[in-house]
């Protein structure tokens, strides 16, 4: 039986709470000490690429989701990820690195596969925009103490509080999806799947930049 779903959303945030928490940050950040030169310049591709592929995946959402009103605002974070990469790859460059010769990691790639292959709209929304937007809130916040203060500012004026409005983007689709046992089930699931694939994905970075030595083993 389906429960309230501003209890179920709560539940969401719990349990991804409860997951996360349980981790070491080397799973959950890309940055996990202070970063300046070449070291933030590669810490800050992958984000980079995240956000750029994320124009397509979640541009590609909005024709899976018929409401209307949700569409504008799955427009707008589009806008926003566009937004987000061109500040990055600035930054980077800036930092006297390059995104030309950016390869992502098949994990990373598996990221973004699984949410174009979630085809209703609670997954989605309670992967990317409730799971993932929320944790990136708390890792942005860490970026402005962890980068030098332009990078930092970038983090701070252009990227952060367009991160609140994602997060709640997932909160607000889901009020209007998740109604169902079927459809609770399916967020609950997408929620699962995609903790596990960030996690993967972070762990890939870190070891590229072990590997380069970033990072300390």
């Amino acid at each position: 039986m389906a429960v309230d779903v501003e209890e179920f959303i709560d539940q969401l945030n719990r349990e991804n709470e409860e997951y996360f928490s349980t981790l070491p940050e080397t799973d959950t950040v890309y940055w996990t000490g202070r970063m300046e030169g070449l070291a933030a310049a590669e810490a800050l591709k992958p984000r980079w690429f995240n956000e750029i592929r994320g124009v397509d995946i979640i541009g590609r959402f909005i024709g899976r989701v018929p409401d209307l009103s949700l569409k504008a605002l799955v427009g707008r974070q589009v806008g926003d990820e566009a937004k987000h990469a061109r500040h990055c790859r600035r930054r980077i460059e800036a930092l006297g690195g390059s995104v030309i010769d950016y390869r992502p990691s098949e994990e990373q790639l598996r990221f973004g596969d699984l949410l174009d292959e979630m085809a209703y709209p609670e997954e989605f929304f309670a992967a990317q925009q409730l799971t993932v937007e929320t944790q990136s809130l708390k890792r942005n916040e860490k970026a402005l103490s962890r980068f030098d203060p332009e990078t930092a500012e970038m983090f701070e004026k252009h990227i952060n509080p367009d991160e609140r409005f994602h997060a709640r983007l997932g909160h607000i689709g889901l009020e209007v999806f998740a109604r169902t046992t079927a459809a609770q089930d399916r967020a609950r699931r997408a929620c699962e799947v995609i903790r596990e694939a960030h996690v993967a994905m972070v762990r890939a970075h870190s070891n590229t930049m072990m590997a380069a030595g970033y990072l300390n083993a």
